[in-house]
């Protein structure tokens, strides 16, 4: 069967993006968004009304996740699927830190003041019974080092979870906040010999700031990677975009994989 996925940086809302903070946005979103029929969403930058805001307007969908900080407030990495497709099996939020079930920690090295989280799901498909791990996640901006211990922590407990469900298709999505050519993407594509994929590789910049013309700082920063099938529709970034209004300052990527 086929699955489509979408990773969506959706923004924090700020009021310096003017006619593109949240509020300028929602309506272009619920309009334009639905179309693309995605199946299984990771989204980053979710604050608590945003989550409240998708729960009530992504229609069809059963959205999870917690936020980052110490009191499981502000920003989380939400995970929306079908609710006619698929059942929630596991649900489960850990911080990228020394100490993953602690909340609002985050690695002592050269990490920036934000606790950086993965929200991991196991689903089941209600009919054909078969079941799929998403890993959604966002990278810290600052601290290289951060980055590679973040990263190494989503693949170890990636690997963790292959023995728990050996075989389970697994699908890693976010906002990686680093180009295709770093050391983070050649470590998940040398993940127990190079079974993850990044199927957006060919999707271009997804990075645009609200000024896509701006080619020179334009970059490809978000990622889907699997180990499943890809389906016979092309990766694709999402450029809708009304009256200098855009779905995002990031293009949601959405890939199609088979299970």
């Amino acid at each position: 069967m086929k699955i489509k996925i979408c990773t969506f940086n959706i923004r924090c809302d700020t009021v310096k993006d003017g006619i593109n903070s949240f509020s300028g946005r929602q309506d272009l979103i619920r309009r334009e968004f639905p179309k693309y029929e995605a199946d299984v969403i990771g989204f980053q930058e979710v604050r608590p009304h945003v989550h409240e805001w998708l729960e009530k307007n992504l229609t069809g969908y059963t959205v999870v996740g917690t936020g980052r900080e110490t009191d499981l407030g502000g920003e989380d990495m939400a995970i929306a699927f079908r609710t006619d497709k698929f059942l929630l099996v596991s649900l489960d939020t850990f911080w990228l830190s020394d100490t993953p079930h602690v909340p609002g920690s985050r690695f002592g090295t050269d990490q920036s003041s934000c606790p950086r989280i993965c929200t991991a799901v196991t689903l089941l498909t209600r009919q054909e019974r078969k079941l799929l791990r998403v890993y959604n996640t966002h990278l810290d901006h600052v601290g290289a080092m951060a980055q590679a211990q973040g990263i190494s922590l989503v693949l170890s407990r990636i690997a963790r979870d292959d023995m728990r469900y050996p075989g389970v298709p697994v699908v890693l999505t976010g906002d990686l906040n680093v180009t295709p050519d770093s050391p983070v993407i050649r470590n998940i594509t040398a993940f127990r010999g190079g079974v993850l994929r990044d199927i957006t590789a060919d999707v271009g910049n997804t990075f645009h700031a609200y000024h896509p013309e701006r080619t020179d700082r334009c970059i490809k920063i978000d990622y889907i990677f699997t180990n499943a099938p890809v389906g016979d529709s092309e990766s694709m970034c999402l450029t809708d975009t009304e009256d200098g209004v855009y779905l995002s300052d990031h293009y949601p990527v959405l890939g199609e994989i088979e299970i």
